[in-house]
This record gives C-alpha cells, sequence and structure tokens, in this order.
C-alpha cells in the first residue's frame, strides 16, 4: 500500500492488487487506472493546492533533494512506486533541469506477483542460462515479470539488478524490501551502464538485470564477452517493432532470446535469436 496522507481522499473500492496507476490531475477528478487499462474516477476534484501538497510529500518535502529525479520526469516512492511528474519544464543550455507549476502526478503501482514468470523460466531457461530481452508496451507488467525472474532465477544464481529507478528492488536505505532471490544483489541509483560494468568488476554476477534500455549497447556487449549474461527490458509492442526502432534495433544482435509480452504480462511472442 502506499503511505501517503494527501491521496487520503481517494475512494478505490477495487481490490489494491488490480490497480496499475493512480491518475491526479489539478482541477479534474482522480482516475485509477487497473491492470486491465480500465479506468475508474475515485474521488473529488483535486485542487492545485493539493497537488502541490502530495507532490511536496512524495518528494519528503525537500523537493530540492530531488531535482534530479524530477528533471527526468518522476519520483520513485518506498515500495518501488514510481510517480510521473506532468508540469512546466525548466531548461539549462538546452536540458531539462527540473519542472515547476506542477498539475499532475502518476502514481505507477509496483506489484510482486510470485509465479508470473514461470511461463518465460520454462520456455527460455531449462536448458540454461540465456540472454533475453523482455518487451512489451507501457504498463503490460515487463518489470513485475523482471523481479519474479530475479527472485526465481536468484535462488540458485549470482544475479545482480542495476536498479536505477529503484522500482525493482524497492530497496529501503540499499536494503531490498522486496523479494529478489537469495543470490541476488541491488545497484540502486546507477545509470545502466555505468553499473553493468561496476558490477562486472566488483561482484562477479551470473547474470545482470536492467529495466528500460536504450542506449546501452556498449556496456552490454562489454558485459556479454565477459560471459555474463543480460536480462532487461525494452519499449515496443512486437518483436518487429523492436526490430525498427533505431535505440534497440542493434541490440537485438546482442541477446540470445526476445520475449514479448501482450497487455496482461501474457507471454505472447518468443523468438530465440541465437
Amino acid at each position: 500500500m502506499i503511505k501517503l496522507k494527501s491521496i487520503s481522499k481517494l475512494h478505490i473500492t477495487e481490490p489494491f492488487a488490480q490497480i496499475a496507476e493512480i491518475r491526479l490531475r489539478s482541477g479534474r477528478p482522480p482516475v485509477a487506472v487497473n491492470v486491465y487499462g480500465e479506468m475508474k474516477i475515485c474521488g473529488s476534484a483535486f485542487s492545485a493546492d493539493e497537488i502541490a501538497e502530495c507532490f511536496a510529500e512524495i518528494c519528503r518535502y525537500s523537493v530540492y533533494s530531488f531535482e534530479e529525479d524530477i528533471s527526468r520526469g518522476f519520483v520513485t516512492l518506498d515500495g518501488g512506486h514510481r510517480v510521473g511528474i506532468c508540469g512546466t519544464c525548466v531548461t539549462k543550455n538546452g536540458k531539462i533541469v527540473s519542472q515547476k507549476d506542477i498539475s499532475g502526478l502518476n502514481i505507477r503501482i509496483a506489484h510482486e506477483v510470485h509465479g508470473c514468470a514461470d511461463e518465460v523460466i520454462r520456455r527460455v531457461f531449462s536448458g540454461g542460462l540465456r540472454s533475453l530481452l523482455i518487451a512489451g508496451k507501457p504498463l503490460c507488467g515487463k518489470t513485475t515479470v523482471l523481479r519474479d525472474l530475479a527472485r526465481q532465477l536468484g535462488a540458485r544464481h549470482k544475479i545482480v539488478i542495476i536498479d536505477s529507478r529503484n522500482e525493482i528492488s524497492a530497496s529501503v536505505h540499499g536494503t531490498p524490501t522486496l523479494d529478489i532471490g537469495l543470490h541476488t544483489d541491488a545497484l540502486c541509483g546507477v545509470e545502466k551502464s555505468e553499473g553493468i560494468m561496476l558490477a562486472i568488476r566488483s561482484l562477479s554476477p551470473e547474470i545482470v538485470i536492467c529495466d528500460e534500455i536504450g542506449d546501452d549497447e556498449n556496456a552490454i556487449e562489454q558485459a556479454m564477452f565477459c560471459g555474463v549474461k543480460i536480462i532487461a527490458t525494452a519499449h515496443a509492442g512486437s518483436l518487429s517493432e523492436l526490430k525498427r526502432r533505431p535505440s534497440t534495433r542493434g541490440l537485438l544482435e546482442l541477446f540470445e532470446s526476445v520475449a514479448v509480452l501482450d497487455g496482461r504480462g501474457v507471454l505472447s511472442e518468443l523468438a530465440v535469436l541465437g
């Protein structure tokens, strides 16, 4: 459960485990989005002051200390819940450095679903460890499946999670609060490329797990040349979309398997590439 006093006015009747997002917008009623994409109004309209109070609470009443996260458009809460921020972007030298006049907050709920990666385990890893790219549209359960893969494979293999946004492990003061596996370590607050190399140099992993890869081809390639397997996610609705995206087209050649999830986190496509 999310512990925010500023959203106590919400009336969510659906089981919390079914909620994927809570969307707050100034001057409009809050909306809960369930895991099937259905949207339901769950309270009366939030005022600008209420949005500001919620934003301050999310930032632990120290907005300045979260400026780097805010510049990237989100803040991660304890428990791995990510809050997307919508306002007026503040730029410096052509780069976003912060946001002001916050008018909307999108709270994405992190779920821990044991067993949701069973089919991927059976179809991809039954013959041994492989590098795997998991693709899917936003809110299809990629991170939830990634977390369960870490839990299951981490029962018998050394794993390092590069948890840039602290969504996979939901670490508090460096200690994971979600079940990520007996032999799994989490490196939090580090960019993926740097974290991958740090893990290889210091933690001797068999597998490195990271979420939402982009321009990380060089680090992933170096890891694989060191004998380390990579499990990562990317936004795409199909294998053909992955092949067309410039940021993932080159990466595809590095992975041995690609799994595509449908809108409910179910495996819809599987390609063995090597």
